[in-house]
């Protein structure tokens, strides 16, 4: 009976490699220069705040919807329409700029070369690679 009435240690013995051991001892002793004091800037507590923080960057992935979109995917898509709009943009300017007689341009009907498509999806491509490596 007196053992139901006792809290229950929790204790987990974690055994850590001495390279991940120098990173965490850096960051204690960031910890200490910045005025903390031994009982809050220690290992272990470091340690347990990382596991803390692992633990909800876990749940948080598994709680995540599949079809949700990543905000990388976001981005990516935020910045292809702007490259999109920006060649698109280019090419219009170009084509006015090379046209010396306005009565050549014919109104309401887009005449694009069949392989400007191809060529603008390559530079795009090529762009967002740059930005999202």
């Amino acid at each position: 009976m007196s053992e139901q009435n006792t809290p229950k240690s929790n204790r987990v013995n974690l055994t850590v490699p001495f390279s991940l051991i120098e990173k965490v001892d850096a960051h204690v002793e960031k910890k200490l220069e910045d005025g903390e004091s031994r009982e809050t800037a220690n290992r272990s507590a470091f340690i347990m705040e990382m596991f803390k923080l692992g633990l909800r960057v876990y749940e948080n992935k598994i709680s995540k919807d599949t079809s949700e979109k990543t905000l990388d995917q976001k981005l990516e898509f935020i910045a292809k329409n702007v490259l999109v709009s920006g060649f698109i943009t280019d090419a219009i300017f170009g084509i006015q700029k090379e046209t010396v007689d306005p009565a050549k341009v014919i109104k309401n009907e887009m005449i694009l070369e069949p392989e400007w498509l191809k060529a603008v999806n390559e530079r795009v491509a090529g762009k967002l690679q740059e930005y999202f490596k």
